[in-house]
């Protein structure tokens, strides 16, 4: 599939139902678009897409982790991370903000609070108080502008509006962080953010606790403690990951998947894939093909 926004736009819209504000090919609005539940299907987003969920319940999962949305729910996919929505109840609504990489470069808010960082971190919150009503004015002041076709400024405007509302989400995210941390849940999160990065080269735990200054053994203690999972596991979750994305959503040989992975042979990224996932690469890719 193309990864320009109208043609995803129009993956979005495939039913006909739903209502898009769209500018420039680089950022979109869609109020409660209809599509099919793929379950088994990650796919490696090439936008960063912000839902809101208005009513109703949805599961969704981002690279290894599962979350369950609820009503005032906001759950943020940043570009390149694998996705896959897994459910959504019958009552299920929800808005969603498409942003290309373009617009997002020009937000200039990548250092505040470390933003990024912790989005990766927590793609998820349930909005309150004055963060559910700066969401929802931003989404209507969105909402009014881009219609404006006489107005020259709509994407400076609009960039300017995106900019204020994540620099004051930026706040609230670093304030609810900073309240739930404990050194055992930064060296676990800070692990699997330097596995995130590099698992496609370095698939040994002494590189990652070489780049921690840690010994593998405290890091696989403290990793299993904090998140119920080894460093390991971890460790495959991501490689295994990536391969049932490229097997399903690419046209790519088995051989250029292992490739990309970094495996030194086709047989070796077979045998790796086999005893992570029980089946081979060429069964999952049969049986989960549509």
């Amino acid at each position: 599939m193309d990864n320009t926004l109208s043609e995803i736009i129009n993956v979005f819209m495939r039913y006909g139902s739903g209502e898009v504000y769209s500018l420039a090919d680089t950022f979109a609005i869609i109020d409660n678009p209809s599509f099919n539940i793929m379950p088994n299907h990650p796919y490696r987003s090439p936008l960063s897409v912000a839902l809101y969920c208005h009513s109703g319940s949805a599961k969704g999962r981002v690279n290894t982790t599962v979350y369950d949305m609820e009503a005032n729910g906001f759950f943020i996919v940043q570009s390149g991370q694998i996705t896959e929505l897994i459910d959504t109840s019958d009552d299920f609504s929800a808005s969603y903000i498409l942003m290309t990489d373009s617009f997002t470069e020009h937000l200039g808010i990548g250092n505040t609070f470390s933003l990024s960082a912790v989005v990766a971190q927590r793609p998820y919150i349930r909005l309150e108080g004055r963060a559910q009503s700066a969401l929802e004015a931003y989404l209507s002041m969105c909402r009014s502008l881009i219609p404006e076709q006489s107005n020259p400024n709509r994407l400076e405007i609009l960039t300017l509006l995106t900019r204020a509302f994540f620099l004051g989400l930026g706040y609230f995210l670093h304030d609810v962080e900073s309240k739930s941390d404990n050194r055992q849940t930064e060296l676990t999160e800070q692990f699997i953010a330097l596995v995130e990065c590099h698992y496609r080269t370095h698939r040994e735990l002494s590189f990652y606790a070489e780049q921690m200054g840690l010994t593998p053994k405290h890091i696989s203690l403290t990793v299993k403690a904090s998140s119920g999972k080894s460093a390991t596991e971890w460790i495959e979750k991501y490689v295994t990951l990536d391969a049932m994305t490229q097997l399903l959503s690419t046209n790519k040989s088995i051989k250029q998947i292992a490739y990309d992975l970094n495996f030194a042979s086709q047989s070796l990224f077979g045998k790796y894939f086999r005893r992570v996932t029980g089946i081979s690469p060429a069964t999952y890719r049969a049986q989960n093909s549509q």
